[in-house]
């Protein structure tokens, strides 16, 4: 635990981290990108069944921010989740006929005990969500989103400790997400909704359904009647 969260550390660093040079001759970027208009709106958190590849479905845990309208109807959010488990039954009786086929038993007597795998995955993403002002109905707040993040993975098991197979499968990586949900705004301060996304990066890949909630700091205007 203390490498996966040593490597995140990494990850935040190399995420938040810009040279001075940089910072200049990016400030009309930002300002085209509306970035500059950033301003934390909402926190919330979020859980629910996630089915990695490969591994057996288990929950996964985020909290996430929103940071405002950057153009109309697209929001900017930056999401943390953290999921783990263990490799499938399937996987794993995979893994140990790979290794019997190269393991000399003459008298064919000898067991191979390779244990459990397990797998976690912290990532940090940014994402820019589509609330079409056309589609909400009173409360009810649709929406569509893209997202490119980080993603810390970590392996661990007796069989593969020390070796290039857990070197293989710990990794930093960049991910991306599809995602789309529906938000439900009560009393113009506090949302319940449910959202369901799809991660995909190097070597793995992901659903998801969760349930969420978000707390707005400023009141949400009310929405107008139709005419």
């Amino acid at each position: 635990m203390a490498r996966v969260v040593r490597r995140a550390a990494v990850v935040l660093v190399a995420l938040c981290a810009r040279p001075s040079g940089a910072q200049e001759a990016g400030g009309s970027l930002f300002e085209r990108l509306n970035l500059d208009r950033l301003k934390l709106t909402a926190l919330g958190v979020s859980a629910g069944r996630v089915t990695p590849s490969q591994v057996v479905a288990t929950q996964a845990y985020s909290i996430h921010a929103d940071y405002g309208e950057i153009v109309p109807d697209w929001r900017m959010y930056f999401t943390a989740t953290y999921w783990g488990s263990h490799f499938s039954d399937k996987t794993m009786r995979t893994f140990r006929d790979s290794l019997r086929k190269v393991i000399n038993d003459p008298s064919g007597d000898d067991t191979l005990d390779v244990g459990r795998i397990t797998m976690s995955d912290i990532a940090l993403t940014a994402e820019g969500r589509f609330f079409p002002s056309r589609l909400r109905v009173g409360p009810v707040r649709p929406y569509l989103g893209l997202g490119i993040g980080a993603h810390v993975l970590n392996a661990e098991g007796k069989a593969i400790s020390g070796t290039f197979a857990e070197r293989a499968l710990d990794n930093i990586t960049a991910g991306v997400a599809g995602l789309g949900g529906v938000d439900v705004v009560l009393f113009r301060r506090v949302g319940l909704g449910v959202q369901g996304r799809f991660d995909l990066l190097s070597g793995s890949r992901f659903a998801s359904l969760r349930g969420v909630g978000t707390y707005y700091l400023d009141r949400l205007p009310k929405p107008r009647r139709a005419r």
